[in-house]
């Protein structure tokens, strides 16, 4: 009888994904680093930063972590100048099937610099901060400053990658005074901020908190219904920061 051999057929486990090296970066852009130009508010007021402390962490591709596991989140200073560039965060290399990024703005107790002073932290960590800005508001003679710390936390999901291998975490500080949470247009304002002084020249977080936004045309929340003041309406601004690459979207969810 005559034997017949048949070749070996081995399995595959071919997924389709490509290994790459994701190198991660965080950026604010010239609105942080030089300030927001007149032209961009709809009331003529502009703005400059001079601290715009932000913690990061929980970043992934295709939902692997990006470096080690236990990475720890990294708090950086966007005010500072970096010609462009972003400051690196960390990278790794990832067989990524579906290349969408995930990170997360938000406090840790454990968190270490990035390019951020040990002082600086120091009063993120003990502030339970996620965001913390200062900076000067003018129009012609008219000056405003304020310093405020944020806990919000956010997750920033579903970020496109578009088959890059960079992971630029884009920081939009426009949006921090946006007069409205869901309209596809809002508008640059200063004026109800400005307006909420109590005559020192410092918009502190009571200042925002004594305005009621209830009775305002503009400053709407849609659903939020709990969101009735000038500081809540604010900090949930906080959550629209979050960008990828640019301009591209993620899908913001507040988790705090």
């Amino acid at each position: 009888m005559r034997t017949v051999l048949f070749p070996l057929l081995l399995a595959c486990a071919c997924t389709g994904a490509t290994e790459r090296t994701y190198e991660a970066s965080i950026y604010g852009e010239k609105f942080i680093e030089e300030g927001i130009p007149a032209a961009i508010f709809s009331d003529n007021w502009s703005v400059t930063f001079d601290k715009f402390l932000i913690s990061v962490g929980g970043i992934e591709v295709d939902a692997q972590p990006l470096g080690a596991e236990d990475e720890p989140y990294r708090i950086f200073d966007l005010a500072q100048a970096s010609d462009g560039a972003g400051f690196p965060i960390l990278e790794g290399t990832i067989a990524a099937e579906n290349p969408l990024a995930t990170y997360v703005v938000g406090p840790s107790s454990d968190a270490v610099a990035g390019n951020a002073t040990e002082d600086d932290v120091a009063l993120m960590k003990d502030g339970g901060h996620s965001i913390y800005v200062q900076g000067t508001a003018t129009r012609g003679g008219e000056a405003f400053t304020f310093i405020w710390g944020f806990s919000t936390r956010t997750i920033y999901s579903s970020c496109e990658l578009a088959g890059g291998t960079d992971v630029q975490l884009t920081i939009h500080a426009d949006h921090l005074f946006y007069d409205d949470l869901f309209s596809e247009n809002p508008k640059v304002s200063f004026d109800l901020l400005a307006a909420s002084d109590d005559g020192d020249g410092e918009l502190t977080i009571d200042d925002l908190r004594a305005v009621d936004i209830t009775t305002q045309e503009r400053y709407q929340v849609g659903d939020l219904t709990n969101i009735t003041d000038l500081w809540s309406f604010v900090e949930q601004l906080t959550t629209t920061l979050g960008h990828i690459n640019g301009e591209g979207h993620c899908t913001a969810t507040r988790t705090d």
